[in-house]
């Protein structure tokens, strides 16, 4: 869960340029397993086939799922194990670069916040070569926050409402569902200083369950949370994308790179702390606290919502509808969208019986 933008796809001289910096940018935290192979001689030589798998995290090193779990994975040499050679990148928030670095094979895999921003860098675009392979969380990331003091939403009318990046649409459906006047509010775009709120700058903050009211909280300020899925608008959150060719040709690889990384999201729920010191190794002033609340928001929403029958990563179209839906409402897409053109459930269905994640590999 971190900052989302719709945008049209960057050209590739910008992803070029990004590319470069972040492979200037990147650093790895030592393992602490032993390396040991927990694969058959012959699919540990087709993953070694597959080369370097190259992983962008949506957001830095957050303890975000989708982010936490693949730096442990790599730290508690799951990876290793599966024969594969990963390498980590900080990604820098903008799911519609990573998307196109995807796509342009400079990147293997990449995490997005939500099914909007895969929908969204594919509509209207011909023939984008990336597959959504896994969904964590069946509940919007997103949420309103006010001060104690807004007890109904229409108590917003004529009042003004901060957004990142841009206004999300489950935010705006969940405004007009409780009867607020849409035209008398004052939309602003604001930075990533959440004490905006209390100071009354704004008088709503649209923000991410596990990121702001977190910040706000300790730093010793109430408000109020007004989550869209008690007004009935669902979402979901966190996808992962892979480049469709390099998955195609390398299947085993592809399974076992979202084998080894659910296998450490179980592993981080256990230990959390181990697993946000491991992410504490890649950057500087690094706020272990704030990031271990991080981790178990998400990881909490990620379990209350796990679909029946089915493990962390299940995804089918039906889950991705609701967010679809709004993108068209409020025309925030050019055109309509196959969803079964963009989502590709067959490497993580390949991975489990049931809820239970089969590990090791074959």
């Amino acid at each position: 869960m971190r900052k989302s933008r719709t945008a049209a796809l960057v050209n590739l001289a910008l992803i070029t340029t990004i590319t470069a910096g972040l492979l200037c940018a990147c650093t790895s935290a030592s393992a602490t397993t032993p390396d040991r192979v927990l694969v058959s001689k012959s699919r540990c030589s087709a993953n070694r086939a597959a080369g370097t798998i190259t992983y962008m995290t949506g957001y830095g090193w957050q303890a975000s799922v989708g982010i936490l779990d693949p730096i442990a994975a790599q730290a508690q040499g799951f990876y290793r194990a599966m024969c594969l050679n990963v390498q980590l990148l900080p990604g820098n928030g903008d799911p519609t670069s990573s998307g196109q670095l995807v796509a342009s094979g400079k990147a293997t895999f990449t995490e997005l916040g939500s099914p909007s921003d895969a929908i969204t860098d594919v509509a209207g675009t011909p023939s984008v070569p990336v597959d959504a392979v896994a969904t964590y969380g069946n509940t919007t990331a997103s949420t309103l926050l006010t001060m104690p003091s807004i007890t109904n939403l229409r108590q917003l009318d004529g009042k003004t409402i901060g957004y990142k990046g841009a206004m999300p649409p489950i935010i705006t459906a969940m405004l007009e569902k409780a009867g607020v006047n849409l035209s008398s509010v004052n939309e602003v775009s604001v930075g990533y200083d959440p004490t905006i709120l209390p100071r009354g700058e704004v008088q709503g903050l649209t923000a991410y369950k596990s990121n702001e009211p977190i910040e706000l909280r300790d730093d010793g300020y109430k408000v109020h949370e007004w989550d869209p899925d008690s007004f009935g608008l669902h979402g979901a959150f966190n996808v992962l994308d892979v480049n469709r060719k390099w998955a195609t040709v390398h299947t085993s690889a592809a399974e076992d790179f979202l084998r080894a990384t659910f296998e450490a999201f179980q592993y981080c729920i256990a230990n959390a702390s181990t697993c946000v010191n491991d992410a504490a190794k890649y950057e500087t002033g690094y706020l272990v606290h704030q990031n271990v609340q991080r981790w178990l928001v998400e990881t909490g929403e990620v379990d209350a919502t796990l679909l029946p029958g089915h493990g962390v990563g299940y995804e089918d179209t039906a889950q991705w509808q609701p967010e679809y839906k709004l993108l068209l409402r409020y025309k925030l897409i050019k055109g309509t969208v196959d969803l079964a053109d963009i989502i590709n459930p067959t490497y993580a269905n390949a991975i489990y019986h049931g809820r239970s994640l089969i590990w090791p590999g074959p």
